[in-house]
Formats: C-alpha cells, structure tokens, sequence
C-alpha cells in the first residue's frame, strides 16, 4: 500500500491496489487504439 502513496488515484487504490499499476498501460492502450480507430476510419473513407 505504501507504493499507492505515489498514485493520484489513492482514494481508488486503497479498494484495488493493482490498479495503481494498472493505470498508466491502460492509459497507452486507450491512446493507441483510438490512434488505431481513427487511422482506420480515415484510409477507409
């Protein structure tokens, strides 16, 4: 728990603390698949 102490969401680690880990690569994957969809939307129309 003492490694949620660097996360913003602390309020949100205390219930999970995974997620402390987890927020940053969620963070690139929500990036880099709307990167994706918007590339794929435009060469398809």
């Amino acid at each position: 728990m003492k490694n949620c102490k660097l996360c913003k969401y602390s309020k949100i680690c205390n219930d999970l603390p995974g997620i402390c880990i987890l927020i940053p690569y969620f963070a690139v994957a929500v990036v880099a698949i709307s990167l994706g969809y918007l590339f794929v939307t435009q060469e398809l129309v």
